[in-house]
């Protein structure tokens, strides 16, 4: 199984749907597939909760921003950024997460991102990585991905942030293409 990343989607969410690349996929593939071409906004539906050694990150809104330049394709980009977080005691940032999701499945992280708070003394950071799978579903002509992922790889540097080691996310983003439509088949 591929490694994960999202505490975006950190997290990671952190799963919202936006931008397109224009990829081919086989007859048994899915697709995104939107009414036109434009900007996409998302919004979290639910807590955005990421599970460490160290304890329990939490998010309470995260959202995110992409752009549609082809009306089907296989993989959207989407860029989450995640507000009201807190874990280890403290108050936390979470550094913005891009995020390039698979019509098929996978979610790929890419870009790394930073969980870190005043006072923590250490910082949480995840690579770039790929998750084997997310959820998607069309709810009335716009896009909803759920996150439900185990085994992200996670760097911490020391103290309250632990050290190196796995951890998992949940989440559920709903992402809509502006004036349009945007479906997952």
């Amino acid at each position: 199984m591929k490694r994960t990343t999202m505490l975006g989607m950190v997290i990671l969410a952190a799963l919202a749907i936006g931008g397109a690349n224009a990829i081919s996929v086989s007859a048994s593939g899915h697709e995104f597939i939107a009414s036109k071409t434009g900007k996409t906004k998302s919004k979290s539906t639910n807590s955005q909760i990421f599970s460490t050694t160290a304890g329990t990150i939490e998010c309470l809104k995260a959202s995110g921003t992409g752009e549609i330049t082809a009306l089907t394709s296989a993989t959207h980009k989407e860029t989450i950024t995640y507000s009201e977080c807190s874990g280890l005691g403290k108050k936390l940032t979470v550094s913005a997460a891009a995020f390039e999701f698979n019509a098929n499945g996978p979610a790929k992280l890419e870009s790394q991102v930073v969980i870190k708070g005043p006072g923590l003394g250490c910082e949480i950071l995840i690579e770039p990585q790929t998750d084997e799978s997310l959820g998607y579903e069309t709810v009335s002509g716009d896009l909803k991905s759920k996150a439900s992922i185990s085994s992200i790889k996670i760097i911490g540097t020391g103290g309250l942030c632990g050290g190196d080691s796995e951890a998992s996310y949940s989440g559920t983003i709903k992402g809509e293409l502006e004036g349009g439509t945007l479906e997952w088949k």
